[in-house]
């Protein structure tokens, strides 16, 4: 390790901080920034392309292993995205044969929107919410098309946690389309998927058009979204939220009462919170309104970190993420519904191995 190292604590994230914020893409000493860590960190948290678009017009004062290694993560994010933009329009042909409408969610929804590049935005599978009654339409229609379904064990196995089944697309390579039903886990929200599809708003994505969620349901899907993966948070997630929260039409006290209706106030508070801190100024006062209570901002403070790119420390593997999820995110009662449906589950399943 160099000495430069020693003495700047986190050189590369804070490298990436300043890049995502709009800083001036300064050069930087060697020996200040280890490219290939660089490199990674950005990869891992999806933001290669932003950082790659950040430097552009500097390439000969950064070091040809930050740039070329942007530029790889770049274009497989570009191939990628195009492999799975086709397996959308596989999918939406299928289900406007089957009559069945349906809403973009999560990341492909956001491509044109929030994204005008597609190799800014790296996905790894595509998301899309039907009426949970479509379902059996749905299948029909995407088996004619050669789509492998989920087996009745897996579903059952999804539907004890979240409201989604998985479909693989044929092709090479194959690709993963998960059909919704509602937003997120059962029990830790109440979340109106009639009022989604009422509300829902056209888009473009490569000349083809589609339907999303209104900017006001896509804040609150993003933050809860960033939220319920708070053992493993990411920073394409966070410029998600920056961006709509840049260039979308958002009322704000539509937004508190549908939070507070769905229980999902603290994912709030967890997620723009966090985008706060990543770029200070990006929430808006009326965003800035959403905050825990001092007993939950006590237990963040105690998982601390000081990376500055994390809102705490790794969860990932720590026995208590689950708990501090529910503990940080949820209401109490809907908290304890989801503590004693799993309960039963287990009960149930070891009574049928008995």
């Amino acid at each position: 390790m160099t000495l430069a190292r020693r003495m700047v604590p986190y050189p590369e994230e804070n490298l990436l901080l300043r890049l995502l914020g709009g800083a001036p893409a300064a050069s930087v000493e060697p020996g200040q920034v280890d490219p290939a860590r660089f490199v990674e960190l950005c990869r891992r948290h999806g933001v290669a392309g932003i950082a790659r678009k950040a430097m552009a017009g500097g390439e000969d004062s950064w070091p040809p292993a930050i740039w070329e290694g942007l530029h790889q993560a770049a274009r497989k994010t570009l191939v990628d995205n195009l492999a799975l933009l086709r397996s959308l329009r596989e999918a939406a042909a299928a289900l406007d044969e089957a009559r069945v409408e349906f809403i973009l969610l999560k990341g492909v929804s956001l491509l044109g929107f929030l994204y005008p590049q597609i190799d800014q935005r790296p996905m790894t599978d595509m998301d899309l919410l039907i009426r949970e009654a479509d379902w059996p339409a749905v299948a029909e229609a995407l088996q004619r098309r050669g789509c492998t379904l989920p087996t009745a064990e897996s579903e059952k196995a999804l539907g004890e946690h979240w409201y989604n089944h998985l479909v693989e697309m044929p092709g090479t390579p194959p690709c993963s389309l998960e059909i919704h039903w509602n937003l997120e886990s059962i029990e830790r929200s109440r979340i109106d998927p009639g009022v989604l599809f009422r509300d829902a708003v056209p888009c473009v994505i490569e000349e083809r058009a589609y339907r999303r969620l209104s900017d006001d349901h896509l804040l609150l899907h993003l933050a809860v979204h960033l939220a319920h993966h708070l053992e493993a948070p990411s920073l394409h997630w966070v410029e998600d939220l920056r961006r709509l929260l840049r260039s979308g039409a958002l009322h704000w006290e539509r937004i508190d009462a549908e939070a507070k209706a769905w229980g999902v106030r603290n994912c709030l508070a967890y997620s723009l919170g966090y985008v706060e801190r990543i770029v200070p100024g990006s929430v808006p006062e009326a965003g800035l309104r959403f905050r825990w209570s001092p007993a939950r901002r006590f237990i963040l403070k105690g998982l601390g970190t000081r990376n500055p790119i994390l809102p705490h420390r790794d969860l990932g593997r720590s026995p208590l993420r689950h708990a501090a999820s529910l503990i940080l995110l949820d209401r109490w009662r809907d908290a304890s519904r989801y503590v004693a449906r799993h309960a039963a589950q287990r009960t149930a399943r070891a009574l049928g191995r008995g």
